[in-house]
């Protein structure tokens, strides 16, 4: 598991916490929409050799459907990973769960269906930590209701990285449920430093930046305020290994193996 990385206040001044005073800069792999070379992203066969790999955190798409439904699908739409077609918004969960999401990639995957949060969420109980991309929520809605319900049993929540796209969004649901990690998705025309500009502001501990928008010393800047930086993404292994050589947290990708491989030989 990757170090915590919270601060507290003391006499005024803000201190980090021991984890970050001791962090060995241990890169965690974080596998994208699961085992997704293996199986067909985004589904609980994904999910489970993800998490049969070891890796230390799952990073999935979240999807509401019209019934209020959290579903994990990688797409606003159904066409790219399922024989069905249309937004996801305008389905009910029973309607996409009819629906094949699996045969796209390999028939020995068809029937396969699409899941919900909470299966994902049983799957992976207490083996591996969680970082899912969420759509817009507000605090009164059915809808983050439903979302709340289904995370309540997360275990260590503080190991959890929530994902929003838009601020309103992240301080509503962070108000039901404060014991996330939290984390703004910026696009990849930003600025890097923007990145810890919004975790000052919103009082984040964790970004999630492209990989490209990654050098040391906004890694270093990072750690200096007690904040994670997780990069998006890399698969490539010259791309790893400069990652490695930033120091960033973790590493999310669509080649998990790879960077496990890779850390073991920098062991």
């Amino acid at each position: 598991m990757g170090e915590s990385f919270h601060a507290q206040r003391v006499g005024g001044g803000e201190v980090q916490t021991k984890a970050v005073l001791e962090r060995v800069n241990k890169v965690i792999t974080i596998a994208h929409r699961g085992a997704s070379q293996q199986a067909p992203e985004n589904t609980i066969p994904a999910v489970k050799k993800a998490v049969e790999s070891g890796v230390e955190m799952i990073a999935l798409e979240v999807q509401k459907t019209r019934d209020n439904q959290p579903i994990v699908l990688g797409d606003v739409s159904l066409d790219r990973t399922t024989n069905g077609s249309g937004r996801v918004a305008r389905m009910t969960l029973a309607e996409i769960q009819a629906l094949d999401a699996g045969a796209w990639f390999n028939t020995d995957f068809a029937g396969t269906k699409v899941p919900t949060l909470a299966e994902v969420v049983k799957t992976v109980g207490t083996k591996s930590r969680l970082m899912l991309s969420l759509p817009e929520t507000r605090g009164d809605s059915p809808w983050a209701q439903q979302l709340l319900q289904v995370l309540k049993d997360r275990a260590k929540p503080a190991d959890d990285v929530l994902i929003f796209s838009d601020s309103d969004s992240l301080k509503y649901f962070r108000d039901l449920a404060k014991d996330f990690t939290y984390c703004m998705a910026l696009g990849e025309k930003v600025d890097g430093w923007i990145y810890l500009e919004k975790a000052d502001k919103l009082g984040l501990k964790a970004v999630r930046p492209f990989r490209s928008q990654i050098d040391s010393v906004l890694v270093g800047q990072a750690h200096a305020k007690g904040v994670a930086v997780y990069a998006y993404f890399a698969n490539e292994e010259a791309d790893i290994k400069t990652l490695f050589e930033t120091k960033v947290d973790g590493i999310i990708t669509g080649r998990p193996e790879r960077v496990q491989a890779l850390l073991k030989n920098k062991e």
